[in-house]
């Protein structure tokens, strides 16, 4: 629209020449002293005269009706074309998995658990007599669950403040001083019988060997499941030889600590 009011502007400026000469020839016309060349003259601003009237008609139609671009420039309508239809799938279903049921955590025990080398793996020797006490139970003892287990761990000779072997061997010196032997219990009661029985060269030593109900002795209440440790000097001292320490629940043999006592 902008153009087309410039180009009507443009048309009307250019009207002053067509109507400049019509007005030269206008003159010529009155004041020629020939009649042919009055006659011309006439003719000729008559004709210059239109031409203005023509372009000044023009200008004027621009300026009161300006085309638009539609009138000279055909319009395209674009087609409608399909658009796809994202269709939004099911969600998932999702299975419900089953959770884990939490357990209690295990009771607390008597000692840390030590961080010694296990003893060698416990074999049984065949044609050692058992103890009395464990062929014949305490008459207030209760049975012991199945799963009850005693696991031997280390021998030493001390114990640090956290009741873990110091220096733990299987090769201790003869003389007066406390063989320790730590161990792990699990699923142990109240009232089941234990016997740790100690054997020099397949000999029973009855001042090491101990039978007792669990958790009912003095300064022995451990527990259900933790770490101990029990320690045997015996009177006289320990002597040169191989020794064995058994132990049992009921009749149950869980275990057995080899150790040696060095001649000097």
């Amino acid at each position: 629209m902008v153009y087309t009011r410039w180009a009507a502007y443009a048309l009307m400026v250019l009207t002053l020449a067509p109507i400049g000469l019509a007005l030269f020839y206008l003159i010529r016309s009155r004041r020629g002293s020939i009649y042919a060349t009055r006659r011309s003259a006439a003719k000729r601003a008559a004709l210059w005269l239109l031409i203005s009237v023509i372009v000044l008609a023009v200008a004027l139609l621009l300026l009161l009706v300006p085309p638009t671009v539609s009138d000279f420039v055909p319009v395209v309508t674009p087609s409608a074309t399909p658009t796809a239809t994202a269709t939004a799938a099911p969600p998932p279903v999702r299975t419900p998995t089953p959770t884990s049921t939490p357990t209690a955590p295990p009771a607390a025990t008597s000692t840390r658990r030590p961080t010694a080398t296990p003893p060698p793996i416990p074999t049984a020797t065949s044609g050692v007599v058992l103890p009395e006490d464990v062929l014949t139970p305490l008459p207030s003892a209760v049975p012991a669950p199945p799963e009850a287990k005693i696991e031997l761990l280390a021998l030493a000779t001390e114990k640090d403040s956290n009741d873990e072997p110091v220096e733990p061997a299987s090769e201790f010196p003869e003389g007066q001083h406390p063989v320790i032997l730590f161990f792990h219990y699990t699923a142990m009661s109240d009232g089941a019988q234990v016997t740790f029985a100690y054997y020099r060269n397949d000999a029973l030593m009855e001042d090491c060997t101990d039978t007792w109900l669990w958790g009912l002795a003095e300064d022995r209440d451990w527990g259900q499941t933790g770490w101990a440790a029990l320690e045997c000097n015996p009177p006289e001292g320990w002597e040169p030889g191989s020794y064995d320490i058994r132990v049992f629940i009921e009749s149950r043999l869980q275990g057995t600590a080899q150790f040696v006592i060095a001649e000097p």
